[in-house]
């Protein structure tokens, strides 16, 4: 058998399959970002959710796991993760973790030179050439994630807030945060401030909305968010000996046509951008497979969908 994780800010996927690729059980969770919860934490959130995956299994064997947590790259959170897994989770032959970057290529790219660009809560980039992987952005909401929802959503708060007080220009999305938080805004402050990076992110797709409704400011917003994964393209590309450039697109934002397609204006002929048919977590498995030294092939790919379709 074979576990495959994606662990992110927002939530965490975990699947058991067998080692064709048949899932056999699969579980959503609170997240567990390694950054924000430290590494050590992060690790017992994700071992206690194996515990629960594995129920009515105890103490089957399991072949593989790979981890792929968001905020995971550093060596010394990988090695710390690395540790704490280990220990809680003696079952397991040979464990894995790392970025969940490899999670979004493995899906989107299989295992070829190229880049995914993750967009969801947070956005970061990865290129793999070779046998290195190299990051480039994503370097945290309280630095650096634009073009992701976090970003999308603080935009649509703050237009909010400045046309409400008088410095910003009048915009839809005055009316649709409103409804969304269920308070006038100069009683919402502290609502926001106790939902955090994750509430905030959850009003990105009013972005969308007003900009669709033509929304000059939502519209700017949805141009920025562009600009700036166009960039992170742009910029893993000098990392890859030449086009054409793989590009793997993985997290929530991306579903947004207007995402894609303000994206791939700003992009030449040479970047081929890649959706998997099946989520992130599908290319933890295939790096367990990877770890077990099983065939990850088409047999695997579509014995998985067939799985997951049937979720």
């Amino acid at each position: 058998m074979l576990i495959g994780i994606d662990v992110g800010g927002t939530k965490n996927e975990l699947v058991l399959c067998d080692n064709q690729g048949h899932i056999l059980n699969r579980l959503l969770a609170p997240g567990s970002n390694a950054s924000e919860f430290g590494p050590e934490m992060a690790a017992a959130r994700v071992a206690q959710q194996v515990e629960s995956l594995m129920a009515g299994r105890e103490g089957a064997p399991v072949d593989a796991l790979y981890a792929g947590l968001a905020g995971g790259t550093a060596p010394q959170t990988r090695k710390t993760v690395h540790e704490q897994l280990s220990a809680r989770l003696p079952f397991v032959k040979a464990i894995d973790n790392g970025s969940d970057a490899l999670n979004g290529l493995y899906a989107c790219v299989g295992a070829r030179d190229g880049m995914v660009v993750i967009s969801g809560t947070g956005t970061s980039a990865f290129v793999r050439q070779g046998d290195r992987l190299i990051q480039v952005g994503g370097w945290g909401y309280l630095i650096d994630d634009a073009g992701g929802g976090y970003a999308l959503g603080r935009g649509a708060v703050n237009a909010a807030y400045r046309d409400y007080d008088g410095r910003g220009q009048k915009t839809l999305l005055t009316d649709m945060v409103i409804r969304q938080v269920g308070l006038p805004l100069n009683e919402a402050i502290a609502v926001f401030y106790e939902g955090g990076k994750r509430m905030i992110a959850s009003f990105a797709p009013l972005v969308f909305e007003a900009a669709a409704a033509g929304d000059a400011l939502a519209r700017s917003l949805v141009d920025n968010a562009c600009d700036e994964l166009a960039l992170l393209i742009a910029t893993c590309a000098k990392h890859l000996t030449g086009a054409p450039y793989l590009v793997g697109l993985s997290g929530s934002i991306w579903k947004a046509d207007m995402i894609r397609e303000g994206v791939r204006a700003r992009l030449s002929d040479d970047y081929r951008l890649l959706r998997a048919d099946l989520p992130p977590v599908f290319g933890a498995a295939v790096a367990a497979a990877e770890l077990a030294g099983l065939d990850s092939g088409a047999a695997f790919h579509d014995a998985f969908k067939a799985g997951y379709d049937a979720l």
